[in-house]
């Protein structure tokens, strides 16, 4: 990506990607501009430090979903990042409740991968292939919750939310196709989760009024209901 850039002489000259950036863009925003993955990175955040930014990321995926289910009137007065092994994060409502809650992302990696050395391009989803890769999040964050369950009880979390975004292009251009989808799905297996979403990105705005667009799309995936038992 080349910008130009006035001379004294009134000629100009390419300006590199990395010039542009540090000449006119914050610092605290520079890394991440720099250092993005270039598919399905709109909730992608990164930074120097690892761990921080994986939390920022975490945290910012949360409000987007609270904004989006509550607007301005979201029950839940803390949010904070959680050590390992608990859930990404916690929410504390207004009655003490303490919500855990596990950010997870649907992509596909071989599709990150590709793109790193070809054209842009996307995978395509089937009903299956949807279906597939939504059941195998929600089956890896199953696993984690279960091995936490003692801890999980201990730091008195109630209630376990997953949020699974997706910036996903074919996905993310067919919002009604992942809703019908899901409809028609009851996701087994999932003894440790109370709720789950899908989180797409905010879709194109149909005016300068349209302000529902400013708010990321969630979608519910619905769970089979749970024998509570095999968790005593």
């Amino acid at each position: 990506m080349k910008k130009e850039t006035e001379l004294d002489d009134g000629q100009s000259e390419p300006m590199t990607l990395e010039e542009y950036v540090n000449a006119y863009v914050p610092e605290w925003f520079r890394y991440n501009l720099l250092h993005q993955r270039g598919y399905a990175d709109r909730f992608d955040w990164t930074g120097p430090d690892r761990e921080d930014a994986k939390r920022v990321k975490e945290r910012g995926i949360v409000i987007e979903r609270l904004a989006a289910m509550f607007r301005e009137g979201a029950p839940y007065i803390i949010l904070e990042s959680c050590p390992a092994p608990l859930p990404d994060c916690l929410l504390v409502d207004k009655s003490g409740r303490k919500v855990g809650v596990e950010v997870t992302e649907l992509v596909d990696k071989a599709a990150i991968e590709r793109n790193k050395r070809t054209s842009y391009h996307w995978k395509e989803y089937s009903a299956p292939d949807f279906i597939g890769a939504v059941a195998e999040r929600l089956e890896a964050k199953n696993e984690r919750l279960r091995g936490a369950r003692d801890v999980i009880a201990q730091r008195g979390i109630s209630r376990n939310l997953i949020i699974m975004h997706c910036d996903e292009p074919d996905l993310r251009s067919r919002p009604k196709f992942c809703r019908d989808v899901l409809l028609t799905t009851r996701f087994a297996g999932c003894d440790e989760i109370d709720e789950a979403f899908l989180l797409l990105p905010c879709r194109r705005k149909r005016g300068v009024n349209d302000t529902e667009a400013e708010f990321c799309q969630p979608i519910r995936i619905p769970l089979e209901i749970r024998d509570l038992s095999i968790r005593l």
